[in-house]
């Protein structure tokens, strides 16, 4: 067992996943993630691969096929996933239509974007129904700290720009009419906004704006379905370069999460592969909130990435239990430690 291999192995595999969470949970954009945390993890990650290669340790064949098993892996949950998404309408989105729109950098023109398909879905609504959702959401802006207000003012400001001449003015009209209601500190608040907004002083924000009333997932869908491929033609950007940056992402998860499978385990056993499965399912359930905070996920919402994960864990288990080497297995940390013969 080598263990600065297996270190520099393990402690390589946390960029794909953990730049997305910190992007989106934290606000640090993730292109700046990979320039400074991803490059040298991809160093480590290859003195560990081409250190195995020459010196002969397993750790290289827990990477290799874990590769492989990764690739089957998300390939097997896409299927699940792919199906909830078309046909179940499980997900707000396609996902790594997201990952890749990140990728870019384009995350607050989206942001942006999706708060304009919200100012369209409330000129739509009827009077009494927009002056309830309107009011909550004036509230919750007021409360936001500088400059998340002016950029969500903004965005608000740049979707009422976009309706047509009557919805414009009803908006405004029921706008007004809160705003006269509101105590005065939050009245002068949002009025500040809103004049530096028509300034143009407000620019879009890296950080998500968290406070703000959650939108349904059904309603975040047909937002989200509008904001995506406004927010790359206005990058002008062919959806083709943010689907596929995305889905290489995506895939790049899976296969950290095989690999890493592989340095633990080894060959494991299936109740282990599922364990993980469900482990990395769990994981994503915790992680989704903060990460999505302007969505409100309906109580069934973890059933379809479980049966997903679940399909996951199939080829990574199976390979596992079948390609790994004793050698290989011996270089995974349970095969060292004896835990598993």
């Amino acid at each position: 067992m080598n263990w600065l291999l297996w270190i520099l192995a393990f402690v390589s595999l946390g960029v794909p996943v953990g730049s997305l969470m910190v992007d989106r949970a934290l606000g640090i954009p993730a292109r700046w993630q990979w320039k400074y945390w991803g490059i040298p993890s991809l160093i480590a990650f290859l003195i560990a691969l081409v250190g195995g290669l020459t010196s002969g340790n397993g750790v290289t064949a827990l990477i290799l096929w874990g590769i492989v098993s990764g690739v089957l892996a998300t390939a097997a949950l896409d299927v699940v996933r792919l199906f909830g998404h078309h046909v179940l309408q499980a997900f707000p989105l396609d996902m790594p239509q997201m990952f890749g729109t990140i990728a870019y950098g384009l995350a607050p023109q989206l942001q942006r974007n999706l708060m304009a398909q919200i100012v369209k879905f409330l000129s739509e609504l009827p009077e009494n129904q927009r002056r309830m959702m309107m009011a909550e959401r004036l509230r919750a802006i007021a409360g936001l700290r500088e400059p998340l207000r002016l950029a969500v003012v903004g965005a608000m400001q740049r979707g009422l720009a976009q309706l047509s001449e009557d919805r414009r003015q009803a908006v405004m009209a029921t706008q007004m009419d809160l705003l006269a209601e509101l105590p005065a500190e939050q009245r002068r608040t949002l009025m500040a906004a809103m004049d530096a907004a028509m300034a143009g002083k407000a620019q879009p924000v890296y950080a998500q704006p968290r406070g703000l009333p959650k939108i349904p997932m059904h309603l975040a869908r047909r937002f989200m379905a509008a904001a995506l491929p406004q927010t790359w033609q206005e990058a002008g950007l062919s959806p083709a370069k943010p689907i596929l940056a995305g889905y290489i992402w995506h895939f790049g998860v899976g296969v950290t999460f095989a690999i890493t499978y592989n340095l633990l385990f080894g060959h494991g056993t299936w109740a282990l592969a599922f364990g993980w499965g469900i482990f990395v399912w769990l994981a994503m359930m915790i992680a989704m909130p903060p990460m999505m905070p302007l969505i409100r996920f309906p109580w069934w919402f973890p059933i379809v990435p479980f049966v997903a994960h679940i399909a996951m864990a199939i080829p990574i288990g199976y390979i596992a239990l079948n390609f790994l080497s004793p050698a290989a297995h011996a270089a995974s940390l349970s095969g060292a430690l004896g835990w598993l013969p």
